[in-house]
């Protein structure tokens, strides 16, 4: 009987020994230690070549010569829509790009842009580009005239497809006029297209023989009952000519007409001369 329950502590023993031994060899197998993972530091990716990120990947294998190409040819190798104009606007005016630096030149392209583009950059020989005069480039031909333009454009009225019919005048240039136009309220004189950058001399004296300016057109505002805020609002209205106005309207009451404001000195005949066309005192 004492043999028998020796057999069986030496089993339970042995068995308790077993299941020990599997238990920790499951455990070990299911919980292996795994590699510690080597984190590379940002600057180590930066770099590696395969792996840095690109600025000029999404753009075409396009190489341009900056004396022949378009807006929108400039525009693929990454010029902004700013830049690639200012680009055709120097060449409207008689300007050469004789070497790729001479692109810097451009108030618009700085060091990094030139930098981005410089390798899609190529300048034909400067004796195969012919240097045009601004009037030559742009005198419209006697068929444009006729054809092109059948009926002159008012400039306070117009839309931009009655602006697109005029030489040198596309979408975007035609919707900068009407978007300056209806800032002002209207245009008195053909000269305030010159305030507009996309335009250029060149291309305003191409235009201008088939322009007419109705200032009757042009909004105005009430300066006997415009707030503070509204007169100075307006673009060619400084806070210091809207704070003389209201100085002078809470000495008179009432202003009954615009020359008012010359006649008193409150505006100068230069200053005048400019506001009476968006100034009034009655609706």
């Amino acid at each position: 009987m004492k043999k028998n329950n020796q057999t069986w502590v030496r089993l339970g023993k042995n068995l308790t020994t077993l299941i020990v031994v599997t238990a920790l060899a499951i455990f070990f197998y299911v919980y292996k230690p795994q590699k510690p993972v080597e984190y590379v530091a940002s600057d180590t990716l930066i770099n590696q070549p395969a792996q840095t990120v690109s600025t000029t990947a999404h753009l075409p294998d396009t190489i341009v010569d900056p004396n022949t190409a378009t807006v929108d040819e400039l525009m693929r190798i990454g010029m902004s829509q700013k830049q690639a104009s200012q680009c055709v606007n120097y060449r409207t005016k008689g300007g050469v790009f004789k070497k790729k630096e001479d692109l810097k030149k451009l108030y618009s392209i700085h060091e990094t842009d030139y930098a981005r583009i410089e390798q899609r950059i190529e300048i034909c020989s400067p004796k195969s580009v012919v240097k045009r005069q601004p009037e030559q480039f742009f005198k419209p031909s006697q068929e444009q005239k006729t054809k092109s333009i059948p009926h002159r454009v008012n400039l306070n009225t117009c839309d931009t497809n009655d602006l697109k019919q005029l030489p040198q005048i596309g979408s975007f240039r035609a919707k900068k006029i009407v978007e300056t136009r209806d800032h002002l309220g209207g245009f008195y004189t053909i000269d305030q297209l010159r305030t507009i950058y996309s335009l250029d001399s060149a291309t305003i004296s191409s235009i201008a023989p088939y322009l007419v300016i109705d200032t009757s057109s042009i909004q105005k505002i009430n300066i006997n009952t415009a707030t503070f805020k509204e007169l100075n609002a307006h673009p060619l209205v400084s806070y210091e000519q809207t704070k003389k106005i209201f100085n002078y309207k809470r000495i008179v009451g009432t202003i009954n007409s615009p020359n008012e404001l010359q006649n008193n000195n409150i505006l100068t005949a230069e200053e005048y001369a400019i506001l009476r066309f968006y100034l009034k005192t009655i609706d």
